[in-house]
């Protein structure tokens, strides 16, 4: 039986959680932190290089088999319990399920910084906009073989960089994606030192190969380079 989606049936004690585990932060300004993941099941996008298809592609997936219903509460418990001083909400897309984030975020308390990940296309609601320490947002590319107008949401991006925390990181395939990235930071006045630009890749040689690739390009622009350091080194 499918389970019912969170954006047309939302409960504030409960997320519809894809996994949660204990790991360091593999990518974005805070690589190489200690921290507990914590997934959201489902997406508002279909990212063709999608490394999470198993939190929307239900023609590979059974929703019922791959996420559960989980009380916050339980959330919380376990995220203290593990003794962390970073929790990072990703997904999926985690903002579809704003009221649990704000559950969760404010239930671990001021000692637990908080980073969500998301791809830039909500807008955060007061209240979490106040919980959250680093947005790391990834607006998706044409590479995504997303459409521009579902993938891109002027008003989300702008709300987002609003915070004044937030770091924009886009995922790159090859050379010709620079052009784009430089075109939307122009058209959303992102300052440079916030982009990070990561390669695409689900092996140590191709993310490798990829850093080789963005280096030169960004440091011309200022940019920052991100690996995946949970590919090199194939840890969660």
């Amino acid at each position: 039986m499918m389970l019912p989606d969170p954006v047309a049936a939302p409960h504030e004690a409960t997320v519809l959680l894809a996994e949660k585990f204990e790991s360091i932060q593999g990518e974005g300004p805070w690589t190489g932190q200690r921290c507990v993941f914590v997934r959201f099941s489902r997406c508002n996008l279909t990212c063709g290089w999608c490394d999470e298809k198993s939190t929307w592609d239900w023609n590979r997936y059974h929703p019922a088999e791959v996420s559960s219903h989980v009380p916050v509460r339980e959330l919380v418990a376990w995220v203290l319990e593990r003794d962390v001083d970073l929790l990072v909400i990703t997904g999926g897309e985690p903002m579809i399920q704003q009221p649990a984030m704000i559950a969760l975020a404010a239930g671990v308390g001021s000692e637990v910084r908080v980073q969500v990940e998301t791809n830039g296309t909500q807008a955060p609601q007061p209240e979490l906009r106040e919980l959250v320490d680093l947005w790391v947002v990834s607006p998706k590319l044409s590479n995504s073989g997303v459409d521009y107008g579902r993938r891109i949401v002027p008003s989300a991006l702008k709300a987002l960089r609003s915070t004044g925390r937030a770091a924009f990181k886009f995922v790159v395939a090859d050379h010709g994606d620079f052009t784009e990235i430089d075109k939307l930071a122009a058209d959303f006045g992102l300052d440079p030192a916030t982009i990070w630009v990561m390669p695409e890749g689900e092996s140590p040689a191709k993310v490798t190969a990829g850093v080789e690739l963005l280096r030169g390009p960004a440091a011309a622009r200022g940019w920052q380079v991100s690996t995946r350091l949970h590919i090199l080194n194939d840890v969660r």
